[in-house]
């Protein structure tokens, strides 16, 4: 166990910061925030809160909805946003993941905490959506509350996605509920396999909002609806291109052969004259990660797979700050490696998939690539979709991904 990790530092102020939130943030939520929580008293004293994440706001909400004080998992790069990383180490309500660092670090301060009676919430598909369905939850979470010996609470966001699509350049207004919609007693979890809680896991949380949408549709109105989305689509279905769709307002456009959509208010894909090949985007995405499966599987080695320019690449050192290593350089995605032309006389940096540990799609447009010498950020000032690496990767190393 981590002897310098102490459950019970910052427990008070979180306590305060919680019902603070449920006091006075709710009111006002519920009035201009169109939030509709479903208030929810646990049986258990302390217990691990599991759901799907959808926006930046689904902590505060679970907070709610959820009459408890919880700590929450952030990830490491919010320790670098210069006031949001300080407000949240003083919450002291936070449990950073550390993508360059053993995972065990983490689980054994989220035991430490639940053990000691503070209860921990945690996303277990990592980042949010960017298609509008909950991601891959893998076993090491079923291990984790198997491990933890405290009960689980499951729980469901619903909207989020549509008010704020991760990949979208503007909000939209429209309404958001959470609800919790199981909560298992530690009695009742050790007599289940690590697989069972696994599945009922990806079960209670999982949501695909057109499918809600379908059973009950709400209208989410903006501006601009279809702007940037190619930081979530990155296949033409009519030509293939990669990365040749183009956004502008109320339009999504491919470059090479012209195929277009538009887009509702309730988040569905409408016909521009090409034909409506798919309806939404998780039809979308489903179809362009077989595609891009299948380039990436039967690409010739040594082979370019696919080539973007101007990253800015960012070296995140040992204390967490950020060097910039290149502003305008070239990543280069071959079948067993990554190849970063940093530029002029800088040289370049190739990182073979069997040294990497690590590849994530994070904030909108940003690439982190965990290996044993780096762990590299790579930034673009035009939406693209950084997914495609974090897929490729996986696929080529014989990792999970759906």
């Amino acid at each position: 166990m981590n002897t310098q990790y102490n459950p019970n530092s910052g427990k008070v102020r979180c306590r305060i910061v919680c019902t603070l939130v449920r006091w006075i943030v709710t009111p006002f939520l519920r009035l201009f925030g169109d939030f509709h929580p479903e208030r929810y008293k646990p049986k258990a004293k302390s217990f691990i809160l599991i759901a799907n994440h959808v926006q930046a706001f689904d902590p505060g909400y679970e907070m709610i909805c959820v009459h408890k004080y919880m700590r929450f998992i952030a990830s490491d790069h919010l320790e670098r946003v210069p006031v949001a990383g300080s407000v949240l180490k003083v919450f002291g309500g936070v449990l950073f993941k550390h993508r360059d660092r053993p995972s065990e670090e983490l689980t054994e301060k989220i035991i430490a905490s639940v053990r000691a009676g503070v209860p921990v919430a945690i996303h277990a598909e990592g980042g949010t959506p960017k298609n509008g369905e909950t991601g891959f939850i893998s076993e090491h979470t079923g291990q984790l509350v198997k491990d933890s010996g405290v009960a689980l609470i499951t729980a469901r966001n619903i909207g989020g996605y549509l008010r704020a699509p991760r990949w979208a350049k503007n909000k939209r207004k429209g309404p958001a509920f959470t609800k919790v919609v199981a909560e298992y007693s530690a009695e009742e979890l050790a007599g289940m396999s690590v697989s069972e809680i696994t599945e009922l896991i990806r079960r209670d949380t999982y949501v695909n909002i057109y499918e809600e949408q379908r059973k009950d549709p709400h209208e989410y109105t903006g501006e601009a609806l279809c702007e940037e989305l190619e930081r979530s689509v990155y296949i033409c279905p009519s030509c293939s291109g990669i990365q040749t769709m183009k956004s502008k307002g109320d339009t999504f456009t491919c470059g090479n052969c012209g195929y277009g959509v538009g887009m509702d208010k309730l988040g569905f894909f409408t016909d521009n004259g090409s034909g409506l090949l798919f309806s939404n985007i998780v039809a979308w995405d489903r179809f362009q990660k077989q595609a891009w499966q299948s380039i990436v599987m039967n690409a010739p080695e040594g082979q370019i797979i696919f080539e973007e320019k101007h990253q800015k690449v960012y070296k995140i050192e040992k204390d967490e700050s950020k060097k910039l290593l290149s502003d305008d350089a070239t990543l280069r995605l071959y079948p067993d490696s990554f190849w970063i032309v940093l530029g002029g006389s800088k040289g370049s940096v190739t990182v073979p998939f069997d040294r990497v540990g690590g590849v994530l799609s994070v904030s909108k447009t940003g690439l982190a690539i965990i290996s044993d010498e780096y762990y590299l950020d790579l930034r673009t000032d035009y939406p693209r979709c950084a997914e495609k690496y974090v897929a490729a990767w996986r696929w080529k190393t014989g990792r999970a991904y759906l």
